[in-house]
């Protein structure tokens, strides 16, 4: 049976999602939500940035920014840093634990990737980094 478009990708977000959570189960970040872990990502990503520079990319608020880096500081996932050029802001540094966290997600990312490809031969799997890559500028 042939699902339509809106079925596919509700089966893929549940699948996922699914198979997101029981790797975490598996692994040393199962505390940590979906948006700690993406706070931690930006971390990485953006090289130490400031809390205004993770609200504006979490696409939230900087007290709720603030709330979540000190979280994941009392988790031992990050730390802040006063800035030596501006005493008033402070710049989020991951540690070590943070990491580990992060390369732990993205190896969750790459497994649920070969799971959703395993049966694709590497033209299709061409073809469908190409359609995403164009499904994703709508994001944007």
């Amino acid at each position: 049976m042939d699902l339509n478009l809106d079925q596919l990708i509700d089966v893929l977000l549940s699948k996922s999602e699914q198979l997101e959570a029981d790797l975490k189960k598996k692994s040393a970040i199962e505390e940590l939500s979906v948006k700690q872990l993406q706070c931690i990502e930006l971390v990485n990503e953006l090289e130490n940035p400031t809390v205004s520079e993770l609200s504006e990319r979490l696409k939230i608020t900087n007290p709720s920014t603030s709330v979540m880096i000190d979280r994941l500081a009392d988790k031992g996932y990050v730390k802040k840093v006063k800035s030596e050029t501006d005493k008033r802001s402070a710049n989020v540094h991951l540690t070590q634990k943070g990491k580990e966290a992060g390369q732990l997600h993205a190896n969750v990312h790459h497994a649920i990737a070969q799971q959703m490809t395993c049966k694709l031969t590497d033209s299709e799997k061409d073809i469908l980094i190409v359609l995403l890559n164009k499904a994703i500028q709508a994001f944007d």
